[in-house]
């Protein structure tokens, strides 16, 4: 839950949310709403956001976001306020692979790398997260690679990418994700380059 609050959520004084793109995430935004049930016994009902193309997933209790933000998220403005993962997530390697895969399933990304070579196209699988938060960054480079991954890191993208063919089959099936958008493209995109 944290790795997907440090993502697409917000905390103000009185409410937790977060919001996803209406068309391609609303099955993710419904295992959100389920898990705040699941987790803190709260409702928090999927809201389409009639002004754009997005959902809310909302989740209305004071006492939820001030032990979320004891538990070391940021409430407000997440990049102004320095997000970061939580240390107690840091501390424990058993976290690593949840934190990520929540963060990933919000802020992530796999995609198709094609790249010509004289008169041969080559298809790559890629993986990446994109963050604003320099911190967190850090953070997500640490943890992959305590987890036995090669991750790369591009400033000008803000983005952390995993681009070995093997690493990327390895965090689809040791990590994993809970977007079926996500594991649709990586099962598409797996087929057109094995």
């Amino acid at each position: 839950m944290l790795g997907i609050l440090v993502g697409d959520g917000h905390l103000s004084d009185y409410q937790t949310s977060m919001t996803t793109n209406s068309v391609t995430d609303i099955e993710h935004a419904r295992f959100v709403s389920g898990l705040f049930k699941k987790l803190f016994k709260i409702e928090a009902p999927v809201q389409k956001n009639s002004r754009s193309k997005s959902v809310d997933v909302i989740a209305s209790s004071k006492k939820l976001v001030e032990f979320l933000v004891s538990e070391g998220m940021t409430k407000g403005n997440k990049i102004h306020n320095g997000l970061h993962t939580p240390r107690w997530i840091m501390e424990n390697k058993s976290y690593y692979m949840p934190f990520i895969r929540g963060l990933f399933d919000t802020d992530g990304c796999v995609y198709l790398d094609r790249h010509r070579k004289g008169s041969k196209t080559y298809k790559h699988l890629g993986w990446t997260i994109s963050s604003n938060a320099d911190k967190l960054v850090k953070d997500i480079i640490f943890m992959l690679r305590e987890l036995g991954f090669s991750p790369s890191y591009r400033k000008s993208q803000h983005s952390v990418y995993l681009r070995k063919q093997d690493e990327v089959c390895r965090y689809f099936t040791e990590i994993g994700t809970h977007n079926s958008k996500h594991e649709s493209r990586y099962q598409k995109f797996n087929g057109e380059v094995a």
